[in-house]
């Protein structure tokens, strides 16, 4: 069965201008699962939420091989358990580690840059602003984690109160405005 997912993407919405300087666009695309390449700050902050496991098991996280050294080999070094988690969740096949890019690429932010303009990827996730400028200068589409939630939510994975749960667990790990703007959407009316 195809779902009707709701696919959110930083840019400008009509809507909600006047309020927030920071704002999204809703996309309808059908899928069943969407392909998400995710840089390290993202995973980083879904784990320590406590909401990477759901979300990994719902749509397809990809990350390059350097994301990985970022998250797991240099977290394990120095100590934070949340490295231990993503490694599991590399083991088990939540998320997909790309090792071969074609270039050999130095930061993460050029490899996500890189594979998907060579994949099959229906967005990158992030909150990184460099990597956000990047991302709208070349084009691609990209989502923020708090949005991920809120895809979730409009295809009937959770219901409005867990999403908003979610929500909050997230919230140290965001800014304000997408704080803010994703709790809005949660609270709409279908």
């Amino acid at each position: 069965m195809i779902l009707w997912a709701s696919f959110l993407v930083l840019s400008f919405l009509r809507d909600y201008q006047k309020v927030f300087s920071l704002t999204f666009v809703t996309y309808k695309l059908q899928y069943i699962t969407m392909k998400i390449l995710m840089d390290a700050d993202c995973l980083i902050k879904l784990t320590k939420a406590g909401l990477k496991e759901f979300i990994c098991q719902n749509e397809k996280i990809v990350i390059p091989g350097i994301v990985k050294r970022e998250v797991v080999d240099a977290g394990k070094s120095k100590g934070h358990p949340d490295a231990e988690l993503v490694e599991k969740n590399i083991r088990h096949g939540l998320i997909t580690v790309v090792k071969k890019v074609a270039l050999n690429h130095v930061k993460g932010d050029q490899a996500l840059v890189a594979m998907f303009k060579r994949g099959r990827y229906t967005a990158v996730a992030t909150d990184d602003a460099k990597l956000i400028r990047i991302l709208r200068a070349t084009e691609i589409p990209f989502v923020l984690p708090a949005l991920l939630i809120y895809s979730i939510y409009r295809r009937g994975l959770i219901d409005q109160a867990k999403g908003l749960n979610w929500l909050d667990r997230l919230s140290p790990f965001i800014s304000e405005e997408e704080y803010s703007v994703t709790k809005l959407l949660l609270e709409e009316r279908p």
